[in-house]
């Protein structure tokens, strides 16, 4: 009777450490890390993510974005509204973003929905821009959509200098309706820990309601 009733406390004490694991992981905390690690190890792409979405023929579609923000709520980006990318984010066929940082041996394939973000957080990253990007944001809405095809260079090139006329001051150039702010909101988040002999470490994580599950994969 005492080893049922020690194997009873033994599972019950083994149940909630579980649960107690799933409700404080969390990779999000691990990526903040890294991304920090990263940064004071001068990675170029500390401050880059990769967006991989699905174009209308049903091909895959991968470009380099602004990482421009990494916190509880999810990856900051912004988007023009009237690209190619963001029809192909509204459209539904899926998405997903990728970081990787080579010098901490870390990447990270993340999965989930978009929420709009805060128009003091918008504004904020507008203001980070330099005043050559602020500028070919606002040439998208006042001449041609981003990955138009125009006649030369020389057209682009004196659409850009009719706006820096207008706008000689950066900080004189409110961000275009056009520009999305949004964050992408994680349910799943795939790790990969860089290991000797290819015996990287890598697991997925699943958000749960009460918090994160974490499986390993094989490398």
């Amino acid at each position: 009777m005492f080893k049922s009733n020690l194997t009873i406390a033994v599972f019950k004490n083994s149940t909630k450490t579980a649960k107690s694991k799933e409700k404080t992981l969390n990779p999000i905390n691990e990526i903040v890390s890294e991304r920090e690690k990263a940064r004071e190890r001068g990675d170029l792409n500390a401050n880059v993510c990769f967006l991989a979405t699905v174009s209308e023929d049903g091909g895959g579609v991968v470009r380099a974005l602004s990482l421009r923000d990494v916190d509880h709520r999810g990856f900051g980006i912004l988007i023009n509204g009237l690209s190619v990318k963001w029809a192909e984010l509204e459209s539904g066929r899926g998405f997903e973003l990728l970081i990787y940082w080579p010098t901490v041996s870390r990447q990270y394939r993340i999965r989930g929905r978009l929420e709009p973000m805060e128009e003091e957080e918008k504004l904020r990253f507008w203001n980070y821009k330099s005043h050559g990007s602020k500028l070919l944001e606002m040439y998208y809405p006042t001449f041609e959509p981003q990955t138009t095809v125009v006649p030369s260079r020389d057209r682009l090139v004196a659409g850009i200098e009719e706006l820096t006329k207008k706008y000689p001051d950066k900080d004189d150039i409110a961000p275009p309706e056009s520009l999305m702010a949004v964050y992408v909101v994680p349910d799943q988040i795939e790790t990969w820990h860089s290991g000797e002999g290819r015996l990287h470490d890598r697991r997925r994580y699943t958000k749960t309601e009460d918090g994160w599950k974490d499986e390993v994969l094989v490398p």
